[in-house]
């Protein structure tokens, strides 16, 4: 089986194992991801000493495989909880139901790792209702031995040793004013506080985004160098300590994430486009006219 071939039956077979409450039945070690050391040194530490810790970075940055890669590596049982505005408290501690006159009780995710010694992984926290962030308070705290669920019959949970928390955000907690990521609200500093360790991570070196893309998507060396000074260039554009130091005040809104990236160089060597057309479909197509055209640009003058 060729490198690519691998890399894509690892993902098909990373798709295969999240079911539909968010559990994962099994994590797998990514052979083609390319950590962050500094970063890892961080995440494997908080899930060894059971610390609960919030990573920060832009979209598409590869935050939660990142988490993902280093918990399959150290063989930790998971789940993964993403947040929106429509996530509810139910879903995360309990919810209840009559059933044949009797109270049934399910818990959330939050509630099974607590009792069954799981990380939860946290995806997107920063969306999420600041009430529901509240509810994890006390579950949260490094010395509590219990929880006592009020939803049904009171009932008093032990905390589990393994149990830890985890949670990705593009945000810091304080909310964002450079208009990149609309719609994530500003943290409960109580909420925060309840956070060991925080990581803030960036894109990858431009020689580790070279070799991911090459082992995810066959790209040959010199194209996928091309895209990747693509995206520094657009990066650098989106940057607002480049340009005067105050939010809202880079050139563009818009990035080029390895996410982006990974799509682009697969699209390419996928569908035999040119980087111009493979870069339509990719991302360009989502983005509004003004920066549009800058990437373009950008672009152009990488691929002449």
């Amino acid at each position: 089986m060729n490198e690519l071939n691998k890399a894509q039956d690892f993902a098909s077979s990373i798709r295969r194992k999240v079911t539909s409450t968010g559990a994962l039945d099994e994590l797998k070690v990514d052979p083609f991801f390319e950590e962050d050391p500094a970063a890892t040194r961080i995440v494997e530490f908080a899930i060894k000493r059971r610390k609960n810790l919030f990573v920060v970075g832009p979209t598409g940055c590869g935050k939660s495989s990142l988490v993902i890669n280093v918990m399959a590596r150290l063989k930790e049982r998971a789940e993964i909880f993403n947040c929106n505005g429509e996530t509810s408290i139910d879903e995360l501690i309990a919810k209840q139901w009559l059933e044949g006159g009797a109270t049934v009780v399910k818990y959330g995710s939050l509630l099974r790792c607590y009792k069954d010694g799981k990380v939860l992984l946290l995806e997107e926290v920063d969306f999420a209702a600041s009430d529901m962030l509240a509810s994890m308070h006390r579950p949260m705290e490094l010395n509590q031995q219990f929880y006592v669920c009020n939803i049904g019959p009171q009932e008093i949970i032990p905390k589990h040793q393994g149990f830890s928390v985890i949670a990705t955000a593009n945000t810091i907690g304080c909310g964002e004013d450079t208009f990149m990521y609309n719609g994530t609200k500003p943290l409960n500093q109580a909420f925060m506080n309840r956070f060991s360790l925080t990581v803030k991570m960036g894109y990858l070196a431009a020689d580790k985004e070279i070799k991911v893309l090459k082992a995810k998507t066959g790209i040959q060396e010199s194209l996928a160098e091309t895209l990747v000074n693509c995206a520094k260039d657009v990066r650098d554009a989106a940057d607002p300590t480049r340009v005067s130091g105050t939010p809202g005040s880079q050139s563009i809104a818009a990035t080029i994430s390895t996410r982006d990236l990974l799509e682009w160089a697969d699209a390419i060597v996928g569908m035999s486009m040119t980087p111009k057309e493979a870069a339509q479909y990719a991302f360009l197509n989502r983005i509004n006219d003004t920066d549009r055209d800058m990437i373009t640009t950008f672009i152009s003058n990488r691929c002449a």
